[in-house]
């Protein structure tokens, strides 16, 4: 499903044989607590990408963009990567020029990561006014991250659980559901319950009711809402 994992020869003859679209997924390298891998975001990312891309069908996944904007506060904490938004969507608009270059002839652009949305969001239409001129449209796939947050938080709201905050609930347990060792359960440290507030180790809300059970229930969220948005916007084309 990764085209860095194919040859140019092959990406030639799937594209050639109907595989015409193309997800240019975005992640962050961030501080999340003293529990969560500073990569959370790009385990995700990829993935998420991988599941959405066998769904649709006839899809292939760009490589992850690994970085993005994060925030001065993160960057109190060794490792968090703070890239200016209009360097992130540079990157993301020579990633897609040339994805369409290669034939590709409906590109999506989606993040895992918060600071990656607004972005991409802006991104898409410019682009897809550049690109469409040559055959290629672009699109920017939001449901994944921000309609599904929506149904996560409702979902532990109903289920007695804290929902929201930074190396929280759905935070923790997504991660724990896609990469396990990517995950300290020794180290879950409580943050605000408000979730509005990251204490001194960078957490808010609560990550100790997460679970990898859990956070496969999360995911399925996400992936089926990124489906049925991407779906929608291709068939729309």
């Amino acid at each position: 499903m990764f085209i860095e994992d194919l040859t140019t020869s092959e990406l030639k003859d799937a594209i050639a044989s109907g595989y015409t679209t193309v997800l240019v997924f975005s992640g962050s390298v961030e501080a999340s607590g003293p529990h969560l891998a500073l990569g959370k975001h790009n385990f995700r990312a990829r993935n998420y990408a991988e599941r959405v891309a066998r769904d649709l069908g006839h899809t292939l996944v760009a490589p992850i963009i690994p970085v993005a904007p994060t925030s001065e506060q993160l960057m109190r904490f060794p490792g968090t990567i703070n890239v200016r938004p209009e360097v992130f969507a540079e990157v993301n608009a020579d990633v897609a020029r040339s994805l369409a270059a290669a034939g590709f002839r409906s590109i999506v652009l989606m993040g895992d990561h918060g600071g990656d949305q607004d972005p991409l969001k802006a991104l898409a239409p410019k682009l897809d006014q550049e690109l469409s001129a040559k055959g290629t449209r672009v699109f920017f796939s939001g449901d994944g991250y921000a309609r599904s947050t929506t149904e996560i938080e409702a979902y532990a709201k109903a289920h007695g659980m804290i929902g929201a905050g930074h190396g929280g609930l759905w935070d923790t347990a997504e991660l724990w559901a896609v990469n396990p060792a990517a995950v300290r359960p020794d180290r879950l440290a409580l943050g605000d319950t408000a979730g509005t507030v990251m204490s001194p180790a960078g957490v808010s809300g609560d990550p100790r009711p997460a679970t990898a059970e859990l956070g496969r229930v999360f995911g399925d969220i996400r992936v089926k809402n990124a489906v049925a948005q991407i779906r929608a916007l291709l068939a729309a084309r």
